[in-house]
């Protein structure tokens, strides 16, 4: 039998979790349901990915060359997962079949974690390694080879979203992109190079040329914008994580921000939890976001309001469905434990085909 240390937790109207039973191993996948792709680490220290599902069945395994971090859907059956920064590969996946194609990163630059597709492209998020300024790389949907690189007007680029038109005051569809602000070399793994200045911003790029339309910045250069979700009113919602000198002012710092037509601001209600959100989802009432060291998930309406939290022990992947939420957390009671990585998605059941 095989346990998960963050375990599975699913979430109802107010952040009701309850606990999951273990993981048992078995060897088919299922169409006929919704699961959830997953990365997770062995107790070994080697890292997988694979679809677990709602019952917390694991039915595929894939062994992984370092670690993951972020994850999306390409089309039908097929996923892709990218390295954590500083990362070098990324993984195509059949979830049907277990197929694997993996593509390494060229050397001048190391990949940060995410992805997006618009129209025959794929968006990697990416810094150069010789400059430390952050790019997309600019590749072939389906082959994953690089067609151009795009500067991001910042360091360390994040999380990615492909919006459409009439979002942000911007007429056409874009990419929005989240620089973390963060200096790093790849050969010193995740290690900071320098505290000050950070450069974190948001900007909205032209998915066709790679201008940038807007950018968007917050008085506190010590706040690392990272994850970002879409609320349906169009409200753009950003998990960050504060880098102050001072341990003090990094854990009192706010963790979320929201973005909108009047700009960008902190949510003065997502103070206090030690600095630090790890992902965030849009559900039809606003924002839930985790924040990992603070053992402890929060839900926020669209406007920034507090409106419930609940104890998570190491909480960090979050996926959501409507009013549903499904939150990984830690539960350190068990032996012999695998650990979930920061990010699931749900896999919606495939379609037969007529």
């Amino acid at each position: 039998m095989v346990l998960s240390r963050r375990q599975f937790f699913l979430q109802g109207g107010a952040l009701a979790l309850s606990l999951a039973i273990p993981l048992h191993c078995k060897a088919a996948t299922n169409s006929g349901h919704t699961s959830l792709l997953a990365a997770w680490q062995l107790p070994t220290g080697a890292y997988q990915v694979g679809v677990l599902t709602p019952s917390f069945t694991i039915e595929q395994a894939v062994n992984l060359p370092t670690r993951p971090h972020g994850l999306m859907h390409l089309h039908g059956d097929e996923y892709l997962v990218i390295a954590r920064r500083p990362g070098d590969w990324l993984l195509r996946l059949n979830i049907q079949t277990g197929d694997t194609a993996r593509t390494w990163q060229d050397e001048d630059r190391h990949l940060n974690g995410h992805s997006a597709t618009h129209g025959d492209w794929l968006f990697t998020t990416e810094t150069d390694v010789l400059t430390g300024q952050g790019v997309l790389g600019v590749r072939h949907r389906e082959t994953f080879e690089l067609i151009d690189v795009w500067p991001t007007l910042g360091r360390d680029p994040h999380e990615m979203l492909v919006l459409p038109g009439a979002v942000l005051g911007i007429d056409e569809p874009f990419l929005l992109v989240a620089n973390g602000g963060i200096q790093t070399h790849a050969d010193m793994g995740r290690a900071q190079l320098n505290q000050l200045p950070m450069d974190s911003s948001v900007v909205a790029m032209n998915p066709k040329t790679g201008d940038v339309l807007k950018q968007w910045t917050l008085p506190d250069s010590r706040l690392s914008l990272r994850h970002m979700a879409l609320h349906a009113s169009g409200v753009v919602g950003i998990a960050m994580q504060a880098h102050h000198a001072q341990k003090a002012d990094q854990e009192a710092a706010p963790v979320l921000a929201l973005l909108d037509e009047s700009g960008l601001r902190t949510v003065g209600e997502s103070v206090d939890v030690k600095g630090y959100a790890g992902d965030i989802v849009a559900t039809p009432e606003g924002f839930v976001i985790s924040c990992t060291k603070n053992d402890s998930a929060a839900k926020f309406d669209a406007k920034g309001r507090l409106l419930s939290t609940q104890h998570a022990k190491a909480a960090c992947a979050l996926a959501a469905q409507g009013n549903q939420v499904w939150l990984g957390q830690q539960a350190g009671e068990h032996s012999n434990l695998l650990t979930l990585d920061n990010h699931w998605l749900l896999i919606e059941p495939s379609m037969p085909t007529l």
